[in-house]
């Protein structure tokens, strides 16, 4: 819009009447919205090359339903900011933003689809596009003393068309085998002693070898890792080779020599465990390494967590555990 344009659109302002003024900012807001979206999507795109050859000799090449296009000189394949992510042909780019705001206050899928007048199904089409990419973004070799502990949630077919066991009423009780209960999924945590770094991951079995599958990225030379007193972990500290200190909690005491504990990794359970129960409803087992994800985007960010993380991120821009 011309200068003069505008300046006529904000004198005509005082002739409009209370109702015309409501629809008015209603329709800014919308606007705002979709233009902070796809600002924050071509800015998670400045720096990279082009997805299809890497190729940083690209030119811009008009706009799609507002978002820059870009036309790569090397491959002559056109593409944007989304081009090969996960929100790669997701429609509504210009409510990424609003449902950035939705994953950042932590709302349900239903409560999300409200806020952003779709769908219950678009809404959870794109909480998962947002989250599926940041179930990598995982520590590397951190320096430090790195709490592990392992707990469980309950198995869940939440959503499933077809059960593979009889359906549970109000949670039902455990299906026990040979002593042990068998309907529980073991989820593996690690959490750096004060920093938010976080490492995690879905088990089918709590064992040696698929615990230190599970740890084997983050730990490096300069971690101390610090274990409950399961044999699983113990085991997985040596296979790993790193310098570790076990604590039996039930003949040592919870803090070991004043400082040896894994009351922060607990803690962090204890935080997973009510925000799945209770803010959640509970999630369906194939979906929860993406809750994962979001819970450690959430812990990293604390008090300062944006919408455009999830943007970013969603986009295969690792943020956290970097």
């Amino acid at each position: 819009m011309r200068s003069d344009q505008f300046k006529s659109l904000l004198a005509g302002l005082t002739r409009l009447t209370v109702r015309q003024l409501d629809e008015l900012r209603k329709a800014v807001e919308a606007q705002h919205q979709r233009t902070q979206a796809l600002r924050a999507l071509e800015a998670a795109g400045e720096g990279l090359g082009c997805p299809h050859c890497s190729s940083f000799k690209f030119t811009k090449n008009g706009h799609s339903r507002g978002l820059q296009r870009y036309l790569c000189t090397a491959c002559s394949r056109t593409f944007n900011a989304a081009t090969n992510t996960p929100l790669s042909r997701l429609r509504g780019k210009e409510r990424f933003f609003q449902h950035g705001e939705c994953l950042a206050q932590g709302l349900s899928i239903r409560a999300a689809a409200a806020e952003m007048g779709v769908a219950v199904s678009t809404a959870f089409r794109m909480r998962h596009r947002f989250l599926q990419e940041v179930v990598s973004h995982q520590p590397r070799h951190v320096a430090g003393l790195l709490e592990a502990d392992e707990t469980y949630v309950r198995e869940s077919q939440k959503g499933s068309r077809h059960l593979t066991r009889p359906a549970r009423h109000r949670g039902g009780t455990a299906v026990k085998a040979k002593g042990l209960p068998r309907d529980l999924i073991p989820v593996l945590v690690g959490r750096l002693r004060g920093q938010p770094h976080v490492v995690d991951q879905v088990l089918t079995s709590m064992n040696i070898l698929q615990a230190t599958e599970a740890l084997r990225g983050a730990v490096g030379p300069d971690t101390l890792l610090c274990t409950d007193g399961s044999g699983a972990m113990r085991g997985a500290a040596k296979a790993l080779g790193v310098t570790s200190k076990s604590i039996a909690v039930s003949y040592g005491g919870r803090v070991v020599e004043g400082v040896y504990h894994v009351q922060t990794v607990n803690s962090y359970h204890e935080r997973l465990q009510s925000w799945l129960s209770r803010g959640l409803r509970g999630v369906a087992t194939k979906y929860l390494p993406n809750y994962l994800a979001w819970m450690r985007v959430s812990e990293w960010y604390r008090g300062d967590l944006k919408p455009e993380h999830f943007v970013i991120s969603g986009l295969g821009r690792q943020l956290i555990n970097t």
